[in-house]
């Protein structure tokens, strides 16, 4: 491409018009060869499968009576076919009833559909014989495409002889015509190395035509006047430059004025978001503590336990704003981090004495802002203190895993798992008499996710939901 960049203008011209010319013919000719290839291919197609209807015709009465010589007989008139060069009769039950040749070696598998397809130099064509709207048996016949590939090669000669006689005309057509749209431009040019080299704008072009050449010749000289007027302009024009500098240096400390104002007022903002967390985690601690103290007036187990789940749910939600406070990014929290500290809460909260249960936790670093983490912690807080009261009711040891993956798609899928006593079978989410299994069901709604859950060798929970942001 450098090359033909640096040639001449005479070059340029010439190499354009024959590699245009020749790409041209080439793309006509293999069009012309493409189409001709296919239309001899379709009446090869269509004239075999002329004959094999007629041997099926012919052949219908031999294979309801059984009669293979009638059969062999309907093939025989395919010696006066130059395009065939073996073919076949097949019964009802798919052996060969008769071929032509007649002791043909190569007998295809038995076809089970009318069709055709081509090999390198062959046509198969297979047609189904019918009678009485009953498959009775099958024609296949084998044609030769050397015919057709010679019609080729003679078709590729013509069109080689046709391209090197309209190249060696438009060579000669091309030179003559070249010269006439080189002189103008050859002409300008050496008008602008004048220009260029001596710095006379009074120079003017020739003008030779009125066509494009010619615009960019009165374009040229026009250039040339717009030089001269411009010099005098940018005489005038220099107080002007110095006066606006001097506005645009007052604007410009006007505007760091502004930057200024603007990042203080963000620094603000961001004091001020974290006081928002600060006290919406300590006004969430309040809640807990309020539910704690209620709790120790309380005798009755079961509401106990009912108010040391809400103190555990609010907890969860106050450690993700205290997360956020503590955290350079006020919108999104290390998810992974925060599920660690989760998870130690709820065992120091649920394990009793004398009750070894290990909570492992696998997650990859996710930051999830605070409409993704809430409900996801709020999900982990209900699944994670349900294993721990119920799924170990008999035994002191237990494990309970936390996965939290990033898939490809951009979905989070979250997997909690038990090696305790399991679920019922036939588990509803929503029709379950269970809160916390009904706030799961409702958080992953509102994750805008799917849950899958196994009860069989211990309880598992598995939720894909999008990842926002």
């Amino acid at each position: 491409m450098n090359s033909f960049r640096n040639l001449s203008i005479k070059s340029k011209l010439t190499t354009t018009i024959m590699v245009s010319s020749s790409i041209a013919l080439l793309l006509s000719s293999g069009a012309l060869a493409a189409y001709g290839w296919m239309a001899n291919g379709q009446a090869l197609v269509r004239h075999i499968d002329t004959i094999a209807e007629m041997i099926g015709l012919n052949s219908t009465a031999a294979l309801a009576f059984d009669s293979a010589e009638d059969a062999q007989e309907t093939l025989s008139a395919l010696r006066a076919e130059k395009h065939v060069v073996s073919a076949w009769v097949y019964d009802e039950s798919g052996s060969v009833f008769a071929s032509y040749p007649e002791m043909s070696a190569d007998t295809p598998e038995t076809p089970t559909e009318s069709g055709h397809f081509f090999t390198e130099n062959h046509l198969h064509l297979f047609r189904l014989i019918e009678l009485d709207e009953q498959t009775i048996g099958a024609v296949y016949i084998k044609g030769d495409l050397k015919e057709r590939q010679n019609q080729l090669l003679s078709f590729a000669g013509i069109v080689a002889l046709t391209i090197c006689l309209s190249l060696s005309a438009t060579f000669l057509i091309g030179t003559a015509l070249r010269d006439q749209i080189s002189a103008p431009l050859l002409d300008l040019t050496g008008k602008m190395r004048m220009v260029s080299n001596e710095k006379d704008y009074q120079v003017r072009a020739l003008k030779y035509s009125q066509d494009e050449v010619g615009e960019l010749i009165d374009g040229f000289n026009d250039m040339l006047e717009q030089i001269q007027d411009r010099d005098l302009a940018l005489l005038n024009a220099r107080d002007d430059v110095e006066q606006k500098a001097d506005e645009l240096q007052v604007e410009l400390a006007e505007r760091h004025r502004i930057e200024a104002q603007i990042k203080g007022s963000l620094e603000e903002k961001e004091v001020l978001l974290k006081e928002i967390h600060h006290r919406v985690k300590n006004n969430l601690q309040v809640i807990s503590s309020l539910l704690d103290l209620q709790a120790s007036n309380i005798s009755d187990q079961h509401t106990v336990s009912m108010f040391r789940d809400s103190q555990n749910r609010v907890n969860s939600m106050g450690l993700i704003h205290e997360r956020l406070y503590q955290a350079e990014d006020l919108a999104r929290i290390d998810f992974a981090d925060y599920l660690k500290e989760l998870t130690a809460n709820l065992r120091y909260s649920y394990v009793r004495d004398g009750m070894e249960v290990q909570i492992d936790t696998v997650a990859d670093s996710v930051y999830l802002d605070v409409d993704t983490s809430i409900p996801c912690g709020l999900i982990i807080n209900e699944l994670v203190s349900n294993s721990l009261k119920y799924a170990f009711p008999e035994r002191k040891h237990g494990l309970i895993r936390i996965e939290l993956n990033k898939l490809t798609d951009n979905q989070l899928e979250l997997l909690v798992r038990d090696n305790g006593i399991g679920l019922p079978e036939e588990i509803d989410l929503r029709k379950t008499t269970s809160l916390g299994l009904k706030l799961v069901h409702t958080l992953t709604r509102q994750l805008r996710g799917k849950i899958d859950v196994e009860g069989q060798g211990g309880a598992q929970f598995k939720i894909r939901f999008p990842l926002r942001g």
